[in-house]
């Protein structure tokens, strides 16, 4: 519903949407450039997880975190993955999680790249409409050490006129390490000093993964607990809450999740809620399968009871023959 109602709003705001490279018409789906674009990106990928169907992957990998009603759980995204965003803040709202989001603007290719139409945006325009009830307070630029480093001006001048214009607070201490100090600080003010239950790093923002060796060293889905030694430069958000034992949720590398749980690759048009290996599994009764084994083992221990009854008198009477 959400995704339909942004939809709505941006045909009725823009003169057409891109159908060649937008083939469902979805309207989330960026520009290959744009002056907010740090990266490259796969259009079909991209495309994939505007099936609504991923939100059942959101709500999955979090009944794999056990996550509850009332549970803290901190979510560091860009705006690469828009319709991926949009899912995990309504999975984590219809689960009754209390979230701490911190996200970055910026974009890669055919993602929230649009200047005027960034992922802060896109929430405000779903919360205005009460679709999305998330409250957050800073976004960073993003990028190159997550102060829009080799973006031109104008780019980053468009990224801070996004974050303003959208009642938000410029999360930029000058430096990576800095900015990833000034979140830890926002996430020990909000938790009260706790750990949360759960670290959520959506897309490829340096801030969350460290590097692009940390961030590829870590296999995407549910993390319960992260090895340190496994993230070779150690830095970033998802180490910090690998130190404090903190569970975590990665991601990225979104074409393998898809494979794991069979979510169609750039599926034109998209499919119908509900369908899919997400919303089935085979289980076995084990009280009735105990049962059935145990009728299937008292059925064999009395034929081979008759059958050795049945076998004795010619037993007998071969012994005779032999005595004889």
């Amino acid at each position: 519903q959400a995704l339909e109602y942004l939809k709505e709003k941006r045909m009725k705001n823009v003169e057409f949407i891109d159908n060649r490279n937008d083939p469902n018409e979805t309207g989330i789906i960026g520009q290959k450039y744009s002056y907010i674009t740090t990266g490259s990106g796969s259009l079909p990928v991209k495309l994939s997880t505007t099936n609504p169907n991923f939100g059942a992957l959101m709500v999955e990998l979090l009944r794999q975190a056990g996550i509850q009603p009332g549970d803290q759980v901190v979510v560091g995204m860009t705006g690469s993955f828009p319709a991926m965003d949009i899912e995990m803040l309504l999975a984590l709202e219809e689960m009754k999680a209390r979230v701490i989001l911190i996200p970055s603007v910026t974009s890669s290719s055919w993602g929230a790249n649009h200047p005027d139409y960034t992922i802060l945006d896109m929430i405000r325009i779903l919360k205005s409409a009460g679709k999305l009830h998330t409250d957050y307070t800073y976004a960073s630029i993003g990028g190159n050490k997550d102060i829009g480093m080799s973006m031109s001006e104008k780019g980053v001048d468009l990224v801070l006129e996004a974050i303003r214009r959208n009642g938000l607070k410029v999360l930029n201490e000058g430096s990576l390490e800095g900015n990833i100090r000034k979140r830890l600080q926002i996430i020990d003010e909000q938790t009260g000093g706790e750990n949360p239950a759960l670290y959520i790093n959506i897309g490829g923002g340096i801030a969350s993964t460290g590097s692009k060796a940390d961030k590829n060293a870590l296999r995407p889905g549910y993390h319960k607990k992260i090895k340190i030694g496994s993230l070779p430069d150690k830095q970033g958000m998802i180490y910090e809450m690998a130190k404090r034992g903190v569970p975590v949720i990665h991601l990225a590398n979104i074409s393998e999740l898809m494979k794991k749980y069979e979510l169609p690759l750039n599926p034109v048009p998209l499919p119908e809620p509900g369908n899919g290996k997400l919303f089935y599994a085979y289980r076995y009764n084990v009280y009735k399968v105990g049962f059935a084994a145990f009728v299937l083992l008292l059925v064999l221990g009395i034929f081979v009871f008759l059958d050795h009854q049945n076998r004795r008198p010619e037993e007998s009477i071969v012994s005779e023959e032999i005595s004889v």
